[in-house]
């Protein structure tokens, strides 16, 4: 089979990708343990760990017990996120991003919700052109790692104004452009515009990687042909899923759509994602936490709900074992190794 794509055509400054597919840096999805197992089927595309307030990391050193964000070699390439809006911060935040490894140091432009947009950061921006042009020239300069920007089309459907911004970021040296293909007003509502998305790629000579909408291979490539985007990052359809970006990595390299993963292989791989996150959280907030990853997992299986109410009474590692394994002998026929 023909590969649609070549692994030399997306570089983002220094950084070359070996992946058209790009994991986005979702809030309560991207975090450490959630790349640790998606590292079990991808070991070098790149991905984006959850975003991280600037002011937040400039005051990390006044915690008692500040975390260690020094990125694994295993988990590399990662890029991190930052949300903010004083420039002088935002630089001194991406020059420790860029001293914990970094792959790629990115500005969040797309944020939507009011507790981020009401402090003038995320998708508030975009109405602060002026204000943006100093926050990333501040930050190209502060780091030799490349800076890019994930933005929405605008602010609100009367305020979009994704060109202008499009054409601010490559001026201020930025290397590559994220373009969700939404207003901030819409929020997730709504279908992604990928037109739009097409206008951004036409108005700039830097890579542009489009978002919005995209969950498997073949619609991933047919975007990219459409529209000449360099890439795709892919946000809600990782949920539940860690195999879309190497399933998409693998259509593109050699023209082979791999199967989607059965029922069991699904519920099993829930429990290695709980596993993975009892070593690093512990197993109250560790159980607590998979929850709603197992509530993406179970999307659309058969009995999905009356499993997730099951799993939302357990107190114990043991006891949300012992809950998948009933529900796959009963619906899958294959037992869970606990």
């Amino acid at each position: 089979m023909s590969a649609p794509w070549q692994a030399s055509q997306l570089a983002i400054g220094s950084l070359a990708v070996p992946s058209p597919a790009i994991l986005a840096p979702m809030c309560g999805v991207c975090d450490f343990p959630y790349i640790r197992l998606m590292r079990r089927y991808d070991p070098d595309s790149l991905v984006f760990h959850e975003m991280f307030s600037a002011v937040g990391l400039v005051n990390m050193h006044r915690r008692p017990d500040p975390p260690d964000l020094t990125i694994p070699a295993e988990l590399r390439p990662l890029g991190y996120q930052l949300f903010g809006h004083e420039p002088h911060v935002m630089a001194e935040a991406a020059r420790m991003l860029e001293g914990w490894g970094a792959a790629v140091i990115d500005l969040n432009l797309g944020c939507p919700v009011p507790k981020i947009t009401g402090a003038c950061d995320g998708s508030a921006l975009l109405r602060e052109p002026e204000l943006l042009d100093r926050i990333l020239r501040a930050m190209v300069a502060a780091v030799q790692t490349p800076v890019t920007i994930k933005m929405r089309l605008g602010y609100s459907d009367d305020h979009q104004n994704y060109l202008e911004i499009a054409r601010l970021a490559e001026a201020a040296g930025v290397a590559a452009i994220t373009v969700h293909g939404r207003t901030r007003s819409q929020m997730y509502s709504g279908r992604a515009d990928w037109d739009k998305i097409q206008e951004v790629v036409d108005a700039v000579s830097i890579p542009v990687i489009g978002n919005g909408d995209v969950t498997d291979p073949v619609q991933a490539l047919e975007r990219m042909r459409e529209t000449g985007v360099a890439g795709v990052m892919i946000g809600r359809g990782a949920q539940g899923n860690p195999w879309i970006v190497p399933r998409i990595k693998h259509y593109a390299l050699t023209g082979e759509v791999l199967p989607e993963p059965s029922a069991a292989e699904k519920l099993q791989v829930s429990l290695g994602h709980l596993d993975i996150l009892i070593a690093e959280k512990g197993e109250r907030e560790g159980l607590a936490d998979s929850r709603k990853h197992i509530t993406w997992y179970t999307r659309g299986l058969p009995g999905s709900a009356e499993l997730r109410a099951a799993v939302n009474q357990t107190r114990t590692r043991a006891d949300l074992v012992g809950v998948i394994e009933a529900y796959l002998e009963t619906h899958a026929g294959a037992p869970v190794a606990g």
